[in-house]
């Protein structure tokens, strides 16, 4: 038996021991990061590349803040998503998906609409931590657990960053991630195009794990959220020092592809009503 053909049947019996141990070989586990894929070389290998997106064309994907966390992204299928998915932050319309980070009033809720199609809890609920990975036509959302921690003897999560894939843009919403990112955790992100982070610097990140998750993440466009009264603001002077910063972009914005700044600014979104105060 040649090597090329022993090799091959080895591969083959390790594949069907895993199917008959587990039932089926995880299609997510196979599944690959927004914005990255496999590419063949010229040499007898494969090596991890990220590889380009497919452009939308005239297609770009609108981003509305609505408020606090919660920010309302619709593909160019029409499917709505909807971020920290709650009672006191509504968009006016029923998401398709909608994710929730943690178990907090403004940024979840038991009070699922009607047409729903997934609602996505980031936290450990009581049947360990959740790795959630969903497709709804042009669309699809991942979880990375955040805030992970002993627990007796398992471990448990409090958070969930969700990445949105949508439209050859991938968008993170960092949610209540309160530690600074490893490079293992970036790459299970992806390559990350927009991502929304916590600037509150009480209950989630220190300016220091602030920017330091922005620098390894290297999004184009960083968006500050979770303001507390104040907070952008004071966030915002130290930004400046090491980001462009474009302010008053208003409640909506839509991008794409040839859209993106080049290297990573900061976008400052207000939204709209009573809960846009900074």
């Amino acid at each position: 038996m040649s090597i090329m053909r022993f090799v091959s049947t080895l591969l083959l019996a390790t594949i069907a021991a895993i199917v008959a141990a587990t039932g089926s070989v995880s299609a997510q586990q196979a599944r690959l990061a927004c914005g990255q894929g496999m590419v063949q070389n010229h040499e007898p290998a494969f090596k991890r590349t990220a590889i380009a997106r497919v452009s939308v064309g005239a297609d770009l994907v609108p981003i509305r803040f609505i408020g606090h966390a919660t920010f309302l992204i619709r593909s160019p299928q029409g499917v709505n998503v909807i971020t920290d998915y709650n009672d006191y932050y509504r968009a006016g319309v029923v998401p398709d998906i909608a994710t929730m980070n943690t178990n907090r009033g403004n940024h979840s809720t038991l009070h699922i609409e009607t047409g729903v199609t997934h609602a996505l809890r980031g936290w450990d609920t009581g049947t360990g931590i959740p790795h959630h990975d969903v497709t709804f036509k042009d669309v699809r959302v991942y979880s990375e657990p955040t805030n992970v921690m002993p627990i007796g003897n398992r471990y448990t999560n409090e958070t969930a960053i969700f990445v949105i894939q949508v439209g050859g843009i991938c968008i993170a919403h960092l949610g209540h991630t309160a530690h600074a990112l490893n490079e293992e955790t970036v790459r299970s992100l992806g390559t990350i195009d927009v991502a929304m982070t916590p600037v509150d610097r009480v209950v989630t990140q220190s300016y220091d794990e602030i920017f330091h998750n922005i620098r390894l993440l290297k999004p184009r466009i960083a968006i500050p959220m979770h303001d507390i009264g104040w907070t952008t603001q004071q966030f915002l002077a130290e930004a400046v020092r090491y980001f462009p910063i474009k302010r008053d972009v208003g409640d909506s914005i839509e991008i794409g592809r040839d859209t993106l700044p080049r290297d990573t600014e900061i976008w400052v979104m207000q939204p709209r009503g009573r809960f846009g105060t900074y």
